[in-house]
C-alpha cells in the first residue's frame, strides 16, 4: 500500500511538475556550445522542459504566461557534463564497515552535490552496480532533484576495490592515497562481489563465445554504458592486456548490438593501440600510462604522437587526466607542517612533495600538450569522488570541486578557455550518444542550463560564479542540496583539505 501511494503522488507530481509556468531568461549573453560566437542580450524561452527560442533579445512575443529572469550581464552556458565519476568512490576499509547499507544514499548524494557544483549530467565509470542503479531509478522518478546519472558499474574485466585486478590488491598503507590498515577476506569478499557483478577477473578465463554471453547478460541488468577494460589497473609492475583481440571483439560485438555506448580503460601503449581498434565512443585517460610521458623513450613517444593521430582521425573523445595545475604545484612545493593540523594530511602531502622536486610545470605539462596540440576532441573526466571527513583526508578529486580545478588545469596548459567549454558540455555529450537532447543551447534540447556571474570565455575559472541552475526547464534550489546527508565534506572547501 505505501509503495502504491509512493507511486502516485510521484505520478502527480511529475504532471504539476510539467505544468510549471514557463521560463524566460532575459538579458544575457549566451554561450551555446557550439562553438559560434557568444549572442549578447538574449532571450531563452524554456517551455515543458526545452528549449523553446534562443536568439536576440527583444523578440515579437507576448511574455506575460513566462516567470522572468533577469539575466542582464550574465552569461549563460549548458550544463556541465561530467565523463568520468565515481559516485560511490572511498576504498577505504572503514568506509565500507560504516557505511555498506548506504550506498545508494551515497550516491543519490552524490548526484545531489554534483547538481548543485554545474554538472548536470554525470557518467559514473566504476562502481558497485545494484546501489548505483537503484539509485539511478529513484532519481529519474523523481524521488530527488539531482544530477541525471548514467551507471557502468564495473570496468570489465577488473576486481572490485580489494581485488588484485584493482590497485594491485592494495592493502592501504600506501601514504600517496591515504593512511590506513588491513582489510579483513570477508570484507573484501563481499565488497568486491557489489563491484564486479559477474563480469570481473575471471572473464579473461573463458572463450570469444562465453564472454558475449557474459556480455549479453551483464547489458540485460540495465546499464547505460560500458566500460572495457583493455588493460588491468594498478596490477605492478606495469598492467597486462586484459583481453585477446577475439574476446574483446566478440564483447564488442554484443554491445554494438545493444546501442549502448563503451569506452575503454588503458594504462599502456598497446591497451591504447587496442582500444583504437574497436573504436570506442570514449577511451578513459588516454595520456595516463607506463611510461609516463616524462620518462618515455623517443621510440615510445613516436609511437604516443602516432596514436594520438589515429584518435584525432577516427574522432573518439579523450578523457584527459594527470593534467597539472600551477596553483597546486607551488602548494605541494611550498607547503610545511605548519600548513595543516592534520598530522595526516601533512604526511600525505610530503610524501606526494617528493615527485615534485626538481620538476618544473613545463616538464609536467608536456605530454597533455601533445593531445591538446594536436585537436583531439577531449572531455571532462576528472575520476572525482565523495569524501568522508571522519574517516581521514583522502586527496583525490573532491566531489563539486575537481571539475572546476580539472577545467582550470587546461587552461593552465594553454587550451582556449571556447574548447574547454566545449569539452564540459557538447563532447561530453557526443560521448555518450546524448548530443540530440543535451550538451548545447539549440531549440528542442533539454533546458540544463548555468547562469554565470561572470564570463568563462575570458577566465575558465568563472564557471565557480554560478548565480542559477536551470535543470530539466527548472529552477533548481542550491542551498536545499544535498536533501541526503549521509557524508560530510565541504566542495567549497580549497584544494587540499
Amino acid at each position: 500500500m505505501q509503495k502504491l501511494f509512493i507511486t502516485i503522488f510521484l505520478i502527480i507530481f511529475n504532471i504539476l511538475q510539467s505544468q510549471e509556468k514557463p521560463i524566460a531568461i532575459i538579458g544575457g549573453n549566451v554561450i551555446t556550445g557550439t562553438g559560434e560566437r557568444p549572442i549578447i542580450n538574449a532571450t531563452i524561452l524554456i517551455k515543458k522542459g526545452r528549449l523553446e527560442y534562443v536568439g536576440a533579445y527583444p523578440i515579437k512575443r507576448n511574455l506575460n504566461a513566462y516567470k522572468k529572469i533577469d539575466a542582464t550581464a550574465k552569461w549563460i552556458t549548458p550544463g556541465i557534463i561530467e565523463t568520468n565519476v565515481h559516485l560511490i568512490l572511498n576504498i577505504i576499509p572503514e568506509f565500507y564497515i560504516k557505511y555498506e547499507d548506504r550506498l545508494e544514499d551515497i550516491a543519490i548524494q552524490s548526484a545531489q552535490i554534483g547538481l548543485k557544483y554545474g554538472m548536470t549530467t554525470m557518467a559514473d565509470s566504476w562502481g558497485p552496480l545494484e546501489p548505483l542503479l537503484s539509485a539511478r531509478d529513484r532519481i529519474k522518478k523523481g524521488e530527488f532533484i539531482a544530477s541525471d546519472v548514467l551507471i557502468a558499474g564495473n570496468i570489465i574485466g577488473t576486481g572490485g576495490p580489494y581485488s588484485s585486478y584493482f590497485m594491485g590488491g592494495y592493502d592501504l598503507k600506501g601514504k600517496s592515497l591515504r593512511y590506513g590498515e588491513w582489510v579483513h577476506p570477508n570484507v573484501k569478499k563481499r565488497i568486491n562481489i557489489l563491484w564486479e557483478a559477474g563480469m570481473g577477473p575471471d572473464l579473461m578465463a573463458v572463450t570469444p563465445e562465453e564472454a558475449a554471453i557474459r556480455m549479453r547478460e551483464y547489458i540485460a541488468l540495465g546499464v547505460d554504458f560500458i566500460k572495457l577494460g583493455i588493460s588491468g589497473h594498478g596490477i605492478k609492475p606495469v598492467e597486462p592486456l586484459m583481453f585477446s583481440d577475439e574476446v574483446l571483439e566478440a564483447m564488442v560485438d554484443e554491445i554494438r548490438k545493444s546501442g549502448l555506448p563503451y569506452q575503454t580503460h588503458t594504462f599502456t601503449i598497446e591497451s591504447l593501440r587496442q582500444a583504437i581498434q574497436i573504436n570506442p565512443d570514449l577511451i578513459q585517460h588516454p595520456n595516463v600510462m607506463n611510461p609516463s610521458w616524462m620518462i618515455a623513450t623517443e621510440m615510445q613517444k613516436d609511437a604516443i604522437r602516432g596514436l594520438i593521430k589515429e584518435i584525432k582521425k577516427k574522432g573518439i573523445y579523450s578523457g584527459l587526466m594527470a593534467i597539472p595545475e600551477k596553483r597546486q604545484i607551488e602548494i605541494y612545493k611550498n607547503w610545511s607542517t605548519e600548513n595543516s593540523e592534520d598530522p595526516w594530511l601533512n604526511e600525505i602531502i610530503q610524501y606526494r612533495k617528493k615527485s615534485f622536486e626538481n620538476v618544473t610545470y613545463d616538464q609536467l605539462a608536456a605530454g597533455v600538450k601533445e593531445w591538446l596540440n594536436a585537436g583531439v576532441s577531449y572531455t571532462i573526466a576528472t575520476d572525482q569522488g565523495p569524501e568522508a571527513n571522519e574517516l581521514g583526508a583522502t586527496l583525490w578529486g573532491r566531489l563539486g570541486r575537481a571539475h572546476f580545478d580539472r577545467m582550470i588545469a587546461l587552461q593552465d596548459a594553454g587550451a582556449d578557455p571556447m574548447d574547454i567549454l566545449i569539452a564540459a558540455t557538447r563532447n561530453g555529450a557526443a560521448a555518450y550518444r546524448l548530443q540530440d537532447i543535451k550538451g548545447t543551447i539549440e531549440i528542442g534540447k533539454i533546458a540544463d542550463l548555468l547562469i554565470l556571474d561572470a564570463d568563462p570565455l575570458q577566465d575558465i575559472g568563472n564557471f565557480r560564479r554560478i548565480n542559477i541552475i536551470i535543470k530539466d526547464g527548472r529552477i533548481v534550489d542550491r542551498e536545499a542540496l544535498p536533501s541526503i546527508h549521509v557524508l560530510d565534506y565541504n566542495p567549497e572547501l580549497p584544494w587540499p583539505h
